[in-house]
């Protein structure tokens, strides 16, 4: 059940039909390969960016970054990058990277999830979001239908707010 109140834009969910879920946990976005996304029939997948792929803010992909993302590509995954960051903060992460983003995706909507998938041409059921936060990566594919893997953060240089949801995350992984 959802009601939204349009004139002061607050959205209140029935958290019982919104529990997050995810079909595996990883340590690292490093252990998703494409031979794993193949045995849940996945072609495409969509990657928050901060704390996930580089730590909060890391201006550019590191070596290992790259190295996973050719790997996808190799692998004939398609790859897009999702995130709530501002389009500053986006184009210097994929100035020089040939790859599908799009930046403020306001997750947990879905709005940018399924502009992505019609981007890659792909189905909902071909497709995964990778992320480290349950209330927006892994609560965004669940509201869109899609698949979710979550990742453990990659740095611990976070947000008073991003540590503040990690806190009530902690109740789901267990």
């Amino acid at each position: 059940m959802e009601c939204r109140f349009l004139r002061h834009s607050v959205v209140f969910l029935d958290m019982k039909n919104t529990t997050p879920h995810f079909l595996q946990a990883f340590d690292s976005y490093k252990d998703i390969t494409p031979q794993l996304l193949e045995k849940y029939c996945i072609h495409g997948i969509l990657v928050d960016l901060d704390d996930t792929l580089v730590t909060h803010n890391f201006p550019t992909p590191d070596e290992n970054v790259r190295l996973w993302l050719n790997q996808m590509k190799q692998g004939g995954i398609r790859v897009c990058i999702i995130s709530n960051n501002q389009k500053k903060r986006m184009m210097s992460f994929v100035a020089d990277l040939d790859i599908g983003y799009f930046y403020n995706s306001f997750k947990p909507r879905i709005h940018v999830i399924q502009s992505a998938l019609g981007v890659m041409n792909i189905k909902k059921e071909e497709a995964a979001v990778i992320g480290d936060q349950i209330f927006t990566d892994i609560l965004a594919a669940n509201r869109a239908g899609i698949k979710a893997f979550l990742v453990k953060p990659v740095g611990s240089k976070s947000t008073l707010f991003i540590k503040l949801k990690r806190y009530f995350e902690r109740n789901f992984l267990k």
